[in-house]
């Protein structure tokens, strides 16, 4: 019971992301094209295996990227924390925004449903002998050039001039066409004249998924209403409306990010950033320590008081080797626990298990559901010789096995505590009519 797999082996194979840690880091989709085809199944195949791993139906017409799994909702945790149980690979959120979903609007990251994509990256990805892959930075909507490159993004393919083949198909391999099969990167990539501020927003985006694995902790709404608070003072001497006419938005919504519980959209935060200076990552993280607003004009200011400003309350700060240390404990109690059950204990979502412990997690995991299989076993055996009984009180009666008839002879108790009751009583029957025949033939020698 207490015996513990060093490692227990993943259910896929261990993919590792590319380019992680840096603005060309590829996407959740990206990676989950790649691993199919690493496993030759198609996408729709995959994506059961996963909606399986987490008991979720998946209706025949299931398109997985209408799923948005690279933004900031929760397809986005679901998927990534899902790849990480079945891969052992941690950290799959940072191919997603997720590390960002507490200061950006949940409906505030639009996604490309089109499947955009810089035939110059790809190309480059194929001259320098790396796979070609599919970048996060290409995914939202806000994105439409490539900063890298300074081109705009498209979602046209070379060879067949389709549109959005880039994934939609059940096999994808990234980089080629899903229609014609044709390298995607082929394309005539001569730079044409792109509007600066498009390449700005792609620039800004960049250095966000950038940070992904820098962040010391998961920026909160609390520090990002800090943020606003502090631009409004110094830009506008603390006039909500004034800064709602620079930015671009009604009073109201500088009021319900303030007072309220809303959340800036990516777009409205990228015209914060542009209005006042500050880098998009350093508003979206609370940490304005080096901005300096751009530009002061000399007026005449009067020294007034400002009111204090409203307790807030700490965001958490989770500390990661500590919750491991804890659940390495956990594999040691004496009855197995759940990997949620786990998870409340250290108060911390289990799909965050998955993606920053994956190793406890899937050992608690495993032990779990071999606990589970030895007690449904255990009650098995001790409902093995009603169960037979009652099936030969039914024979007896000329009647044929049937779950009411079972119920009526078996105490509710014994038949409530197994489940799969009916290839239960497929084996009782076959196991008696082995029995059966056994007698028979000594009978008739």
């Amino acid at each position: 019971m207490n015996s513990i797999a060093n490692n227990p082996r993943s259910e896929l194979h261990a993919l590792q992301p590319i380019a992680s840690g840096t603005g060309q880091v590829e996407s959740l989709s990206s990676y989950f094209c790649r691993l199919a085809v690493s496993h030759s199944v198609s996408t729709l195949v995959l994506s059961r295996t996963i909606a399986q791993r987490f008991e979720h139906d998946v209706i025949p017409n299931f398109e997985w990227h209408q799923r948005r799994i690279a933004g900031i909702g929760d397809s986005a945790v679901t998927w990534s924390s899902a790849l990480s149980a079945l891969t052992a690979v941690e950290g799959l959120d940072q191919l997603t925004f997720a590390p960002w979903r507490q200061v950006i609007a949940q409906n505030g990251l639009a996604i490309a449903n089109c499947g955009q994509f810089c035939p110059a990256c790809l190309a480059d990805d194929l001259a320098d002998g790396r796979e070609p892959y599919f970048r996060l930075t290409w995914e939202p909507t806000a994105v439409t050039v490539c900063s890298t490159h300074g081109i705009a993004l498209t979602t046209q393919c070379p060879h067949c001039g389709k549109h959005k083949i880039r994934h939609t198909a059940p096999y994808v391999v990234p980089g080629w066409c899903a229609h014609c099969g044709g390298f995607l990167g082929d394309a005539d990539t001569m730079a044409t004249p792109v509007d600066p501020a498009a390449r700005w927003r792609a620039r800004q985006i960049g250095d966000l998924v950038a940070q992904h694995g820098q962040l010391s902790s998961t920026p909160t709404r609390e520090s990002l209403v800090d943020s606003i608070t502090l631009l409004i003072a110094e830009m506008d001497n603390g006039q909500s409306a004034s800064f709602a006419r620079r930015i671009g938005v009604a009073k109201s919504t500088i009021n319900y990010w303030l007072k309220g519980d809303g959340t800036p959209t990516i777009d409205a935060s990228l015209k914060i950033a542009a209005q006042t200076g500050a880098s998009l990552t350093q508003l979206l993280t609370g940490n304005l320590a080096e901005w300096r607003r751009p530009e002061p004009e000399e007026q005449l200011v009067l020294t007034l008081s400002r009111p204090s400003p409203r307790a807030r309350a700490v965001a958490r700060d989770l500390d990661w080797a500590e919750i491991d240390r804890q659940l390495k404990q956990f594999l040691s109690l004496p009855t197995p626990i759940s990997v949620r059950d786990a998870a409340s204990r250290v108060a911390v979502e289990p799909r965050q298990l998955y993606l920053r412990c994956n190793l406890h997690t899937r050992q608690i995991g495993a032990r779990w559901k071999k606990y589970i299989r030895q007690c449904q076993d255990e009650k098995v055996v001790v409902a093995w010789p009603y169960l037979e009984q009652a099936c030969i009180d039914i024979w007896a009666e000329g009647k044929a096995v049937n779950l009411r008839e079972v119920i009526a002879r078996v105490p509710a108790p014994i038949f409530c505590s197994i489940t799969n009751v009916l290839q239960i009583l497929r084996d009782v029957q076959a196991h008696l009519a082995m029995h059966r025949s056994g007698d028979s033939a000594h009978d008739h020698p």
